[in-house]
């Protein structure tokens, strides 16, 4: 009664204690018996945890155990088959309706399987009584109450609501046999002498035994449903208990999880709080990894922001320091007063210095242009009236050629003339050569004064270039 309550769970447990016993005889018996259960029956692993399926599993554990009765029963009777060959017969329709049972039982079609088992018994016990040579003998009145089998049977294997139908359908077909098939004179004359002529006492007994069988198929069906509903009632309340327990310590497994979780929250949060912007939740496999995500975000978000806000007060304060430098070099004053601050303005402020640089060699380039300029005018004047003196020199020169090719043709003129005096030529007068000479030492002079403007213009240009050149790139 316990294998068909808890089918799995106590063959196990059975296995497991017959090992201890016989190790060797019982695993030859269970790879023998596994074998057969996997070539009659479905897998235990297609049939669920409820009750009805577990009543499946049993009924159709029983259908592989009845499977084997039916080996046996055929292999028992097959000698008496040999003599008589219309044994051979119910033989054959017991072995073929119970293949197609057992097909079924394969296929979890177990109900189906076990009607099916059910008429193989029938049928075989009806072609019995059919083929009997002589007909119905007061030996075969005792074989009537073989139809008790398919009712036990029945008991084990269908639902309670066949039993009734199915004790009636025995009843008739017990009536009908007897009624239809012929009598013995031995049995006809015993009826006669005994009975008064009433047949029914000859199957009273197996009428009996239909209606006393059924209902005590009917009770103990009842009570082995009663009693797998109790042990199903027992192992749900035994699974409800385990699930409690079990539920009970995940319950304080979570407890002790959360006041991790929230002990570590609240140290991150603290020192977050207290200014220490890398403090993080680090948690991991807790209810509270959510919550310590989005505070590790929030913290990030918040860092960035910190870290923001420095930046830009040092900007802010590299921009003064530009400015104030920009006003320092604006107003030339003496001293660096720009202080690097790590910002991009420290860039700049290498080309605010290089501004100033240019600027001031502009001012005093644009100071030494001028001068170069004002020289350049003085020098052009000096030009001018070299220029002018040399053309006065140059038309002295010539009237002074002029003057003495004159006064050579005067006196040839004179020594060719015996008499006579010479022609009065009047050559350039004394004043004429102080004044030309007058004229070169100014010019003189101002070929000098032209001379020290080139040079001071020279070293103006050259000093200039030695400021370009200076300038940094």
């Amino acid at each position: 009664m316990d294998n068909q309550q808890f089918p799995v769970e106590n063959l196990e447990a059975f296995d497991e204690d017959v090992r201890l016993v016989s190790p060797i005889r019982t695993t030859l018996l269970e790879r023998i018996v596994r074998m057969w259960i996997q070539l009659s029956g479905p897998n235990a692993q297609q049939f669920g945890i409820s009750i009805e399926e577990k009543e499946l599993f049993r009924r159709s554990r029983l259908l592989s155990a009845l499977f084997f009765l039916f080996v046996v029963v055929i292999l028992l009777t097959i000698p008496t088959a040999i003599p008589v060959p219309t044994y051979w017969v119910p033989i054959g329709i017991l072995f073929f309706l119970g293949l197609v049972s057992l097909i079924l039982n394969r296929g979890k079609h177990i109900t189906g399987s076990g009607v099916v088992c059910i008429l193989a018994i029938e049928a075989t016990l009806v072609i019995l009584f059919v083929i009997l040579p002589d007909g119905i003998r007061n030996s075969n009145i005792p074989d009537f109450d073989f139809f008790i089998l398919p009712v036990l049977i029945a008991g084990i294997l269908l639902p309670r609501a066949f039993l009734p139908f199915l004790a009636i359908a025995h009843i008739l077909i017990i009536v009908a046999i007897f009624s239809l098939l012929p009598h013995d004179p031995i049995l006809t004359q015993e009826i006669l002498v005994n009975q008064k002529g009433l047949a029914y006492s000859e199957l009273s007994d197996a009428i009996t035994i239909q209606i006393v069988g059924t209902t005590i198929a009917w009770l103990s069906s009842k009570s082995v449903d009663r009693a797998l509903l109790r042990a199903s009632r027992a192992e749900e309340l035994a699974a409800a208990r385990e699930r409690l327990n079990k539920q009970a310590q995940q319950i304080l497994a979570q407890k002790e999880r959360l006041e991790y979780g929230i002990t570590i929250l609240k140290e991150a949060q603290a020192r977050f709080a207290n200014g220490d912007y890398k403090a993080r939740a680090k948690l991991s496999q807790n209810e509270l990894v959510p919550l310590a995500t989005s505070f590790n975000l929030m913290a990030e978000r918040l860092t960035r922001v910190v870290h923001v806000e420095h930046e830009y007060k040092r900007l802010e304060q590299a921009v003064e320091y530009f400015l104030q430098a920009q006003d320092s070099f604006s107003q030339e004053t003496s001293g660096d007063v720009f202080r690097p601050t790590g910002t991009l303005l420290d860039r700049m402020y290498p080309l605010l210095k290089r501004y100033r640089m240019l600027r001031h060699l502009t001012v005093r380039s644009n100071a030494t242009v001028e001068q170069v300029r004002t020289h350049l005018s003085q020098q052009k004047a000096q030009f001018s009236q070299l220029d002018t003196d040399l053309s006065s020199i140059h038309s002295w020169v010539i009237s002074y050629t002029d003057t003495t090719r004159q006064s050579r043709s005067m006196l040839n003129d004179m020594l060719k003339t015996p008499y006579g005096h010479p022609p009065r030529v009047s050559p350039s007068s004394p004043e004429n050569f102080e004044i030309l000479i007058k004229r070169v030492e100014a010019a003189q002079q101002h070929c000098t004064q032209a001379n020290e403007l080139n040079r001071q213009c020279s070293m103006d240009v050259k000093l200039l270039g030695q400021w370009l050149t200076g300038i940094p790139s």
